[in-house]
């Protein structure tokens, strides 16, 4: 049995890296009494598919992982299950089974809306910040260096707007895409913004994941298997 499910990432713990969200993951479902399935091989642990990762600093209110189940369970157990092993951690939303053989959910490219919570470091206007994003925009290529090389990551975002500011803190709304070719990491964009205006970022809340299946955009969710 394929279980995909659908969370959120608290401010709470914004802190973690990829890395050890897989842990709080794992862990959690070992807590969580079902009949996990397990890789094979000496070091066994639990067979499981995160979804798009989080960077450090990013709170994620859509967010999903696949995990798998030796047997058939009730849904409804496996959601009050989950509930109860991730409490204080993880806010589960919702559950779905799965086909065993679906398609990962990184497999997929997609467009994720992001907020970006910040404040400017000196005296600037709503309109500076305005001009910076569009002047973001209107570049071709942005040019950042990632593992030694140049990597151009202007085609990996997609909007951007002001989305509120009340001095000396502000919102910025950004939509980005994941592709074949990777994403823009958020500490990139502070930087090229920050190139631009004084500005520091606080956090990002990622607001929405869509992914791409056949031209159009749906929630992992909807994928039709």
């Amino acid at each position: 049995m394929r279980i995909r499910v659908n969370f959120e990432r608290p401010y709470a713990i914004f802190y973690l890296g990829h890395l050890d969200m897989k842990t709080v993951i794992e862990r959690g479902l070992r807590r969580s009494g079902l009949p996990l399935k397990f890789t094979e091989g000496f070091n066994k642990r639990v067979q499981l598919e995160l979804g798009f990762p989080l960077s450090v600093g990013m709170v994620g209110e859509d967010e999903y992982f696949d995990f798998f189940l030796r047997e058939e369970v009730d849904l409804y157990k496996i959601f009050e299950s989950l509930t109860e092993a991730f409490e204080g951690l993880l806010v589960i939303k919702r559950i779905k089974p799965l086909p065993y053989s679906a398609r990962s959910i990184t497999s997929f490219e997609a467009m994720f809306t992001n907020i970006v919570v910040g404040h400017i470091v000196s005296d600037i206007s709503k309109f500076d910040i305005e001009n910076a994003l569009n002047s973001i925009l209107e570049k071709q290529e942005i040019l950042v260096e990632r593992d030694y090389k140049k990597k151009d990551v202007r085609k990996f975002i997609d909007k951007l707007e002001l989305y509120s500011f009340r001095d000396p803190h502000f919102e910025i709304l950004m939509t980005t895409l994941y592709l074949r070719e990777g994403s823009i990491k958020m500490n990139e964009f502070e930087n090229i913004l920050a190139n631009l205006i004084p500005v520091e970022f606080e956090y990002v809340i990622r607001k929405n994941t869509l992914v791409l299946d056949k031209g159009r955009l749906l929630t992992p969710f909807d994928l039709n298997f």
